[in-house]
């Protein structure tokens, strides 16, 4: 079977799955399937970047991720406070193992990067979720990213000619461009469908916002991967490699939709 094979059926099956927690699950549901996104997001991460810290301090981050997940099940703002935790605590535990070794400052930036790289956009999402309009705002942010990400891709290998950067060689600026488009036609569906309330300059806007950061975020992980020499993040989605993978358009993505529905 070949690889586009297994990135075609592995999208068709994640689709209803995804329809079916995103719209007729309890929210709690969706909150924890972010949840197990994040925590194998940021093992993904850690094993591209492999600092060299202690390991209970990786572990203490895996914990803070989920009760940072679990906070967000509650109506009570106990999340704004657990983001420090995840720089105090590394920072705490370089202070009582500095003579072992003395760790080097990009080891423990690389910890901290972890979480706020992963953990804060997906928590965003989380948020969303709850906001009025919020299970199709859900489904606007995933369509409008995956469609700019399949098109770039399908685009980028028929009709590319220039490269878009030395960090990603696939990638070009033809497929770039098919891909904004692809996320201000989809966009435009979506804001005619679910948001008519909203003009189509706004849309498209958000659209072109949404698919520019995207495509950072991608370049991004790209970069993250180039320097420690990896094809992929991980082996969970067949044909798409590691959860990291999948979902690095969407973490750079996610703030750009949450800072347009909170003002």
């Amino acid at each position: 079977m070949t690889i586009h094979t297994k990135r075609v059926i592995t999208t068709f099956v994640s689709i209803p799955f995804l329809i079916g927690i995103i719209y007729f699950a309890p929210s709690w549901v969706f909150t924890i399937l972010i949840l197990f996104a994040a925590l194998v997001s940021l093992t993904e991460f850690y094993a591209i970047v492999r600092p060299k810290a202690a390991e209970k301090t990786v572990f203490l981050n895996y914990l803070l991720t989920a009760l940072l997940f679990l906070s967000l099940l509650g109506k009570e703002l106990l999340y704004i406070a657990i983001f420090p935790l995840f720089v105090i605590f590394p920072l705490t535990f370089s202070i009582f193992g500095y003579s072992k070794g003395h760790p080097k400052m990009g080891d423990i930036g690389q910890v901290i990067l972890g979480p706020f790289y992963i953990c804060l956009p997906l928590a965003f999402l989380a948020i969303i979720a709850r906001l009025p309009q919020g299970q199709m705002w859900i489904f606007f942010i995933l369509a409008v990213t995956f469609a700019g990400d399949t098109a770039s891709f399908y685009l980028g290998r028929r009709f590319g000619r220039h490269k878009l950067t030395q960090i990603s060689p696939g990638k070009t600026w033809e497929g770039s461009l098919g891909g904004l488009i692809a996320n201000t036609i989809t966009a435009g569906i979506f804001g005619f469908l679910f948001f008519p309330s909203l003009s189509i300059i706004s849309i498209m806007v958000l659209a072109i916002a949404i698919g520019i950061s995207g495509q950072f975020g991608d370049l991004a992980e790209s970069m993250l991967k180039r320097i420690s020499n990896i094809k992929d993040s991980g082996k969970i989605l067949p044909g798409h490699g590691g959860i990291l993978d999948r979902i690095d358009s969407l973490l750079f993505a996610i703030p750009v939709l949450y800072i347009y529905l909170s003002y």
